[in-house]
């Protein structure tokens, strides 16, 4: 059936009356005829007027169809087939419920007001047909339009909050296709608490889908639009040592409220509460609380707010306070050692097995795990691989293998070389890859003569941020007596240099996040007395990155609910907030401090982010512009055009 994008011009079909009325007073005009004489005519009465006729009957039956057509045509026509099994011939409506399932609904009552309104409107009787869009276990659920309401509700039993960072969007996306194609009355209904720090970034496209967009707010406590109020969070909780057999366990409070607020705070250890803090968070402000407890009496703790707020989700936080695993490290080295290869692996082992303080940050040498990794035995990473003396027994054994996949998966390796055999040693880390130089020769100072010193560190060295002051005028005074030459290739850092513009140290970092140092000289007191300084022991750790603010391996490695994270080819269930342990990893998933925001997005602008161009109506329902939709109907436009023009040109040939 014919119908009409703009049916307002319409009302111009009143012009169809200019030509009618042109008629009707169009009179014929009489011509003048000479006559010779007049006795020749008789007198006749001149008829009486009756009722007025248009003149040219069918010219004014042209201009009529013609004026009728432009009527037509700027009313927009087109044609629309109805099919008598959609859901638009018998008048019903789709509606598509897109619920809202982050963590920040589990507060102020959201969840709850939520799925209630949802099961309200399912309750009603009406021949409306729903669907039901969410997200759920990391991936979009969806019942389509025209589910039954049987099992809309039973999909409402089932659901849970989700920590899914990427969840929204999704939902977004997915919602336009799942409306009966062609059909006008679409409906979508928002049910969210609408937490900026969710909804900020997101964005839609539903102007373009012809789709009524209904926001209705949940959590909001009656006060729609404006940021909400009652929570306080515990944001942080980090353990430390204290001394000698205790820890420090302290956490950062923060304060969402608009009012001062005094509340109490403990820690549960051994399913017993052990030691209460009280303190006072100022409006909008942060505090720091601490408790001291045994080290090696318990695994794990939950510092706890006491109370119930708006918010409970992030009232408690769980975490372990047993000293971490300590970090292993290994040699590799020739079979048969000289007193020199001995004396350097004793110099290394005392120096890494001091980088830590016996304690919470220990190292510990593990020989047998460097033996299968040698082999390529998969197990428990090394922390640090030193390859003692490089040279040719390195290739013969076919170490390379081994040693580039302990480099690609992460891991940090210490080379030195040999005494002597210095090309076999520019062969075997050369051929597979692992180091782009070429060997030079030896630089040794003579008896007597001044030794070779470090040069001064750059500004942009990251050696500058760890030495300064007593520390970095040691590190100059260090005696360097010989060293191998090299010719760099690419791809690899000179950290340290001596004050000729010699490399003394090579670094060279792998896409895995593993780390290969090379040492120009050994440590041994005939190549320098760097082994015997202070600054050697921080130069150790801060050139193979051995001091990380998060321990990989053997510490506590801490996520965030929702965070993806593998961990030896598995990947770690993080939706569950609390402590796991993966072999010797020990995880804590924390919540999301993001969700713990209660900032609320303003409805302009997140109408704005999900539609474009729109009027508010009331209700807070948005009406779409026609102009804007996809029209998928045919156009009659252009043959309404072209009979205007065929009756224009008639028109202008018979008058």
């Amino acid at each position: 059936m014919i119908e009409f994008g703009q049916p307002l011009a319409l009302w111009t079909g009143f012009f169809i009356a200019m030509p009618i009325l042109a008629h009707l007073a169009y009179r014929r005009i009489a011509h003048k005829l000479p006559f010779p004489s007049l006795r020749f005519l008789h007198s006749s009465s001149i008829p009486r007027s009756g009722r007025r006729k248009p003149s040219d009957l069918s010219m004014l039956f042209l201009r009529i169809i013609l004026f009728i057509l432009i009527t037509l045509l700027l009313a927009d026509p087109y044609w629309k087939e109805n099919d008598i099994n959609s859901p638009k011939a018998v008048d019903i409506s789709e509606t598509l419920f897109l619920l809202d399932c982050t963590p920040s609904m589990a507060g102020w009552g959201a969840w709850q007001e939520g799925l209630s309104e949802i099961r309200s409107r399912l309750g009603k009787e009406s021949t409306d047909r729903f669907g039901l869009l969410l997200f759920q276990n990391g991936s979009v659920e969806e019942l389509p339009v025209g589910s039954s309401r049987k099992d809309l509700i039973s999909m409402l039993d089932r659901i849970k909050l989700q920590n899914t960072p990427n969840g929204l969007q999704a939902m977004i996306d997915r919602a336009p296709v799942l409306f009966t194609e062609g059909l006008h009355a679409k409906k979508i209904v928002l049910i969210s608490d609408f937490q900026k720090s969710s909804w900020q970034e997101l964005a839609g496209d539903f102007s373009e889908n012809k789709i009524e967009l209904e926001l209705f707010p949940v959590g909001h406590a009656g006060k729609y639009w404006n940021d909400r109020n009652g929570n306080r969070a515990i944001v942080d909780a980090k353990v430390a040592p204290a001394g000698e057999d205790k820890v420090r366990v302290w956490a950062a409070l923060r304060n969402f409220d608009e009012n001062r607020t005094d509340l109490n705070v403990s820690i549960i250890a051994g399913g017993e509460i052990r030691q209460t803090n009280q303190t006072s968070l100022p409006p909008q402000g942060t505090e720091q609380i601490q408790f001291i407890l045994p080290a090696k009496d318990y695994a794990h703790a939950i510092v706890q707010i006491e109370g119930v707020d708006s918010y409970p989700s992030d009232d408690n936080q769980s975490l372990w306070i047993l000293p971490p695993s300590p970090r292993i490290f290994g040699f590799w080295k020739r079979t048969q050692q000289d007193d020199a290869d001995l004396l350097e692996e004793q110099f290394l082992r005392a120096a890494i097995e001091s980088a830590g303080d016996g304690m919470w940050n220990r190292w510990q040498e593990n020989d047998e795990r460097a033996k299968e990794l040698r082999l390529g035995v998969e197990g428990k990473p090394l922390n640090l691989l030193m390859v003692l003396g490089i040279s040719g027994w390195f290739e013969d054994e076919g170490l390379a293998i081994p040693l580039m996949e302990h480099l690609q998966q992460g891991g940090t390796v210490m080379i030195t070389p040999p005494q002597d055999s210095h090309v076999p040693m520019n062969k075997a880390l050369k051929k597979p890859g692992l180091l782009d130089f070429t060997f030079g020769g030896v630089n040794r100072t003579a008896f007597r003569m001044d030794p070779y010193r470090i040069e001064v560190l750059g500004e942009n060295n990251r050696l500058n941020q760890v030495f300064s002051g007593d520390s970095v005028r040691d590190l100059y005074l260090s005696q360097i007596r010989q060293f191998i030459k090299v010719n760099m290739g690419d791809g690899l850092e000179v950290p340290l240099y001596e004050r000729g513009g010699r490399p003394l140290v090579l670094t060279r970092s792998f896409p895995g996040g593993g780390k290969l140092v090379f040492f120009t000289f050994r440590m041994l007191p005939q190549w320098t007395d760097l082994p015997m300084r202070n600054s050697f022991l921080p130069l150790l750790v801060e050139l193979g990155s051995l001091n990380h603010t998060e321990q990989d391996q053997g510490g506590t490695l801490r996520l965030q609910a929702g965070d993806q994270k593998e961990l030896s080819g598995t990947l770690v269930d993080t939706e569950k907030i609390g402590l796991l342990q993966v072999g010797d990893q020990r995880i804590e998933i924390v919540h999301p401090l993001v969700e713990s925001m209660p900032e609320v997005m303003r409805e302009n602008d997140l109408l704005d982010a999900l539609v474009g161009g729109h009027t508010l109506s009331r209700g807070g329902d948005i009406a779409m512009n026609p102009s804007s939709s996809q029209d998928q109907s045919q156009s009659l436009w252009q043959w309404f055009a072209l009979g205007v023009f065929v009756l224009l040109i008639m028109e202008m040939i018979f008058s």
